[in-house]
């Protein structure tokens, strides 16, 4: 059955608006005469509310973040009694659990960051929480008693074991190869336990309007999940998996890849594996980004993930195979380096990815302008709030205050995508929207760098159409004349309300190729 859309505005996706909307029974968008010569027809009056294309994530990571769920929610916790009174509770209510997982805590607060915190709350069994920035865990003893981190600490290339005077671990761990000791030991999920979490995840994201996404964190086993899930005929996005390079494994990896992608064909499109993730440094918070300037905190320039000559062979390796190229570059130098290996290789089956992309200057965004190279960033990052303000004291100011500059990037010519690194922060969109337009969240906040603010047109694209260009996936993420419907209905027009009043909007429904995915409607 066709069916109608008026009585709303309408925003197509492309600058333009129209009064009414024509979709096919086969959810593409038609004219007004083929809906009229149509078998059946149907109408949907919007009664004022906004029509425009559905949003799109361009880096998340929707398995993690379902698996989070299932764990215990620190999120609120602002002290140390908080926290331990969270811990005890959960653990005298779930005894028979075996490992306690939590998430997130907030770097930014006071807080003792010591193992002894956690072991005050629960002493014998491991414990395991997650930053904000989700490069970093805080541990009690017992998990680094399973992790064997309470003898002689190993080696590692990057990342890094906080110890204290006595060279005793304090319960900090800082990026994955540190992380991993720990995460390695943890009870084993089961791929139906996966599944339900991905479900979980899955109708999350349809609810805040997105019907397509790309889990940017991929290892052995999540593949596989994705595929199950399909199989239960529940899964309802599109995904794009980014298989993770791990700088050890790698040259081995590289055919599971290549394997997987193929039996992916299995889902008709639906989860497709053609991407794979590298990280060329670390983060902020830790000092770990690969920075031009040192950092006035350690003074020192940060942690390359990989040797470069290492890191060069892998990225050529996965060009060689036709893979996307997607890499975590958060630091000016780190994206510099990005974009010598990337204009090394020529021409791409898909355009090259830069995730994140957060310290950038008018050099590196005419390089990435100049290469088509994509910037996946994410708008809601640019607040002054406790995960951009810890930064500060080993950045200073100045460069805290430049970065997110996507305007620039825009300017610039730059395909700018917005994603949201979920479960780092909010998918929703709405809220990536309001700070990308706003620059702050909330009125009691000081702007963080207006002047690269976006309009509310450019925010549209870079969660819609300008995922699409990223992805090269069918249609253009646009609600013109032959493009599937994929659309969502909000509560209020985002073009003509208050800026401020942005983030208060809500999705009424979310429609993928004509197909109702979550309504409000009982």
């Amino acid at each position: 059955m066709a069916t109608k859309f008026h009585s709303g505005p309408i925003y197509l996706g492309n600058g333009e608006f129209a009064k009414e909307l024509f979709v096919s029974d086969f959810g593409t968008v038609i004219t007004e005469v083929e809906y009229e010569h149509s078998a059946s027809q149907s109408e949907v009056s919007l009664e004022g509310k906004i029509l425009l294309p559905a949003f799109r994530d361009g880096h998340a990571h929707p398995l993690f973040a379902g698996r989070e769920a299932r764990g215990v929610d620190i999120s609120s916790c602002q002290n140390d009694e908080e926290l331990v009174q969270t811990l005890r509770s959960y653990s005298i209510a779930n005894p028979e659990i075996k490992w306690i997982d939590g998430a997130v805590f907030d770097r930014s607060l006071n807080m003792t960051f010591n193992r002894s915190t956690l072991d005050s709350a629960v002493p014998d069994l491991p414990v395991v929480l997650h930053g904000d920035d989700h490069h970093t865990l805080w541990v009690n003893s017992k998990a680094l008693e399973v992790a064997g981190l309470l003898g002689e600490l190993p080696q590692l290339e990057s990342g890094s074991i906080d110890v204290d005077e006595h060279g005793v671990p304090t319960g900090i761990l800082r990026e994955w190869p540190a992380m991993s000791l720990v995460m390695s030991k943890a009870p084993k999920i089961t791929q139906q336990e996966d599944i339900e979490a991905l479900i979980w995840a899955d109708q999350a994201l349809a609810s805040n309007g997105i019907v397509e996404c790309v889990d940017a964190w991929i290892d052995r086993g999540m593949a596989e999940t994705y595929l199950a899930a399909y199989k239960t005929g529940i899964l309802q996005l599109d995904y794009t998996l980014c298989f993770r390079a791990d700088p050890i494994t790698f040259t081995t990896d590289i055919e599971y890849f290549i394997q997987m992608r193929e039996e992916l064909k299995q889902t008709n499109g639906q989860v497709v594996g053609s991407s794979i993730k590298f990280f060329a440094d670390g983060v902020f918070g830790s000092a770990t980004a690969l920075v031009s300037e040192p950092y006035l905190s350690t003074e020192e320039h940060g942690e390359a993930t990989w040797p470069e000559a290492e890191f060069r062979a892998a990225i050529e390796l996965a060009h060689k195979h036709n893979f996307q190229i997607h890499i975590h570059a958060i630091g000016d130098k780190a994206t510099s380096l990005s974009l010598d290996i990337l204009e090394s290789l020529g021409d791409f089956a898909l355009p090259p990815v830069i995730a994140h992309a957060e310290l950038v200057n008018e050099t590196l965004i005419q390089r990435m302008a100049t290469l088509r190279v994509i910037a996946c960033v994410q708008p809601y990052w640019a607040q002054n709030n406790g995960l951009l303000l810890s930064c500060e004291h080993h950045l200073g100011r100045p460069r805290l205050e430049s970065l997110y500059a996507f305007k620039d990037m825009f300017e610039a010519g730059v395909v700018t995508v917005f994603s949201s690194d979920w479960p780092i922060s909010t998918f929703n969109p709405i809220k990536g929207l309001s700070v990308a337009v706003n620059r702050r969240e909330n009125p009691d906040q000081i702007q963080h760098n207006p002047s690269q603010a976006v309009s509310i047109q450019q925010a549209i694209s870079a969660y819609s159409a300008n995922t699409k260009m990223m992805l090269a996936s069918r249609g253009q993420g646009t609600l013109t004349i032959g493009q599937l419907f994929d659309a969502l209905i909000l509560d209020q027009n985002i073009f003509e309300v208050e800026k401020a009043e942005l983030i208060q909007t809500k999705v009424l429904r979310t429609y993928k190729a004509g197909k109702e995915l979550f309504s409000t409607n009982p």
